[in-house]
C-alpha cells in the first residue's frame, strides 16, 4: 500500500478547507468586528484519517497524516472613529451579547446599534443587545440623546439607564464558534463572564474593523494554490505509474 497516496489526499482536503476560510475571510474583510479564520496543524494516527475516509482502512495505515484545525484569530482590529453615538466598540478583552430574533445569544465585536419603536437597542439584524445581568436594554425612544461612558454606562437626559454587558470566556477558541459574519455561539459547556472593569473600555463614537489583511490573505491564497496543484500532481504521477505498471505486466503474462 502507498501510504504517499493517502498523504496527499489528506493534505488535499486540509488544503481546501484552509482555502474556504481565506475565502471567507476575504468576503467578511468589510464587517465590523469580525474576526478572521485561521488554521492549525497537527499530525493524526493513521488509523484516524482512516476512519474519515473508508471504514475498511481503519488501523490499516501506518504512520501519520496531517489535519488541519480550524480556529478563529482573536486579534483586535483597528479602532475607526465613525463619530456616530450609535457606534461601540471595545477596546481590551470581552464581546457584546445579543439575543437573536430566534431567542439565541450570540457574540460579537460589532457595536452597531439602533433604538427600536419599543426603545430597545438592537441591531440591524433585530437582535437585542444584553445588559450585564443578560436581559435587554431600554430606553425611552425619541427622547434625549445616548451617552455610553468607558464602563458601558448608558445615559439618557442625564439619568443613568443600564449598563451594556460585556463577557469574556476562559478559551474564546475553545468555547466559541462561528454562525456567520461577525457573531458567535458559545459551545454549551462554555460559560461567559461578565468582564470586570479593567479588563475592557467601551469606546462610543468607534467601530472595530475586521481584523482581516487582504494581502495576506492573497498571499496564502496563492501560496495554498501552489501546494494544492503540487499535491494533485504527485497524485497524477502515482496514477501514471501504477498505469504503466500494471501495463508492464499485463505484457509480460
Amino acid at each position: 500500500m502507498n501510504l504517499s497516496l493517502y498523504e496527499n489526499a489528506a493534505a488535499l482536503r486540509g488544503l481546501q478547507e484552509y482555502q474556504d476560510i481565506i475565502a471567507n475571510n476575504i468576503a467578511a474583510s468589510h464587517v465590523a468586528g469580525f474576526k478572521a479564520g485561521a488554521v492549525g496543524f497537527e499530525a493524526v494516527e493513521g488509523g484516524e484519517i482512516a476512519r474519515s475516509t473508508h471504514d475498511r482502512l481503519k488501523n490499516e495505515l501506518p504512520g501519520s497524516f496531517p489535519l488541519i484545525r480550524s480556529e478563529i484569530d482573536y486579534a483586535a482590529g483597528e479602532l475607526r472613529q465613525t463619530g456616530n453615538e450609535m457606534d461601540l466598540a471595545l477596546h481590551g478583552e470581552g464581546f457584546f451579547a445579543l439575543t437573536s430574533v430566534n431567542g439565541d445569544t450570540v457574540f460579537t465585536r460589532d457595536g452597531q446599534f439602533y433604538v427600536n419603536a419599543d426603545g430597545i437597542l438592537v441591531n440591524v439584524m433585530g437582535h437585542e443587545f444584553s445588559n450585564d445581568g443578560a436581559s435587554n436594554i431600554r430606553v425611552t425612544a425619541g427622547s434625549g440623546p445616548l451617552t455610553i461612558d468607558k464602563e458601558g454606562q448608558i445615559f439618557q437626559d442625564g439619568e443613568l439607564v443600564d449598563t451594556i454587558g460585556v463577557f469574556t470566556f476562559d478559551n474564546p477558541n475553545a468555547d466559541l464558534r462561528k454562525v456567520g459574519g461577525g457573531f458567535m455561539t458559545r459551545r454549551p459547556e462554555a460559560v461567559p463572564v461578565a468582564a470586570e472593569a479593567g479588563e475592557f473600555q467601551v469606546m462610543q463614537g468607534f467601530l472595530e474593523n475586521s481584523n482581516v489583511s487582504a494581502i495576506r490573505e492573497m498571499i496564502n491564497l496563492i501560496e495554498v494554490s501552489r501546494a494544492h496543484e503540487a499535491n494533485q500532481k504527485m497524485i497524477q504521477t502515482f496514477d501514471q505509474n501504477v498505469g504503466r505498471a500494471i501495463g508492464t505486466l499485463g505484457h509480460t503474462t
